[in-house]
């Protein structure tokens, strides 16, 4: 199937194009000279989300006022003595210097543009263009916050939230997927593995390139900080997950004859399908409260990752029982599958617990 071009114009383009139109006008019906500083704002404001544009429009009010302070004190000391470059040179170093000192990462770069304009262009108005400069800029940087709002709003934490729920239901098929092809004794080709490893990680990712404007977005209340706790024990959790499920795709698949082997082989499988049930449950409820009593897992999920756990440590004894089988598993790595299965039963139980832990 041929894939479809991207559309010439998006809605985030839309809405970028209305909030600077809307700017403009707001700054020429004001009456404020120089409204063109307005539009500027919303084009380096207006991010994709509410948390990457309000920590664009902080750094750029910040860079703003630092850029203004270096000329109001620049001009009337460097002004008269010193030539107009060495001037601007000398003031963009202390630009430079200050902004990395604040912290800015962007905010210095408006500040290096507000010394050039203000010594080169506005030096013998610097008191009055300061002012509405300030003013037009703070205006468009409101209007872009309230835009990315508002209007078709793209907010962090609500896409973390969605990405949460499709990483726990991929994970959730997967590790389904591992117990229907060991129950088959069968196994997909080397590339599908690969291709099924390579989904995962990429959805891993996105989940940890969103948490800088998600985290941006929290509020300090007690559910900002009940919600940083759990994105933490998220990606603690996500962490043991794709390490058990790389460990389970290069397992050999190994011939289970006898009681023990077949016995050992329904507990893991019993384990995967537990696990899958569990993660299913968990794109459901999360981050919320499952109940009025309880955070997690409902009792039936979790009723089953115990017992597989228990079917496993039980099935492992048997094993150990059975010097053939033993054998079979040192030779063959077989042995490795049901330490996997072991993990992941007890990093289940763990998110679970901690989960419930967070008030």
């Amino acid at each position: 199937m041929r894939k479809r071009p991207p559309p010439l114009i998006t809605r985030a383009d839309l809405r970028m194009a209305l909030t600077a139109g809307l700017s403009a006008g707001l700054l020429i019906s004001l009456g404020l000279p120089d409204p063109i500083y307005g539009p500027m704002a919303v084009g380096s404001v207006l991010g994709g989300t509410l948390g990457a544009s309000r920590t664009l429009g902080i750094q750029r009010m910040q860079g703003t006022v630092l850029g203004g302070l270096i000329v109001l004190v620049g001009i009337p000391t460097m002004g008269a003595i010193v030539p107009l470059p060495v001037a601007i040179a000398v003031s963009l170093a202390c630009t430079r210097l200050f902004g990395g000192a604040f912290g800015l990462r962007s905010g210095y770069k408006v500040a290096g543009l507000v010394v050039t304009v203000g010594w080169t262009i506005h030096q013998g108005e610097i008191f009055t263009w300061l002012p509405a400069r300030l003013v037009d800029t703070l205006i468009g940087v409101l209007l872009s916050w309230i835009a990315v709002g508002c209007f078709w709003p793209s907010r962090a934490i609500q896409q973390r939230q969605d990405l949460s729920h499709q990483l726990f239901a991929s994970f959730a098929s997967a590790f389904r997927e591992r117990a229907q092809l060991l129950g088959q004794g069968m196994e997909i080709g080397a590339a599908n593995r690969l291709d099924h490893r390579d989904q995962l990680l990429a959805q891993i990712f996105a989940l940890e390139a969103n948490r800088g404007d998600a985290t941006v977005e929290l509020e300090s209340d007690v559910l900002g900080v009940r919600l940083g706790r759990l994105w933490d024990l998220q990606e603690q959790l996500l962490s043991e997950l794709i390490s058990i499920y790389r460990t389970l795709l290069r397992l050999p698949v190994v011939p289970m004859e006898g009681a023990s082997l077949q016995a050992l082989l329904a507990a893991e499988i019993a384990a995967l399908s537990a696990t899958a049930d569990c993660l299913d449950h968990w794109s459901r409820l999360w981050p919320e409260r499952s109940g009025p009593k309880g955070i997690g897992p409902a009792e039936r999920p979790l009723g089953a990752i115990q017992a597989a756990a228990l079917a496993l440590e039980q099935a492992e004894v048997g094993v150990f029982g059975d010097p053939e089988a033993n054998r079979i598993l040192m030779l063959a790595s077989g042995g490795r599958r049901a330490v996997a299965c072991q993990q992941l039963l007890i990093t289940t139980q763990w998110f679970d617990a901690a989960w419930k832990a967070v008030p």
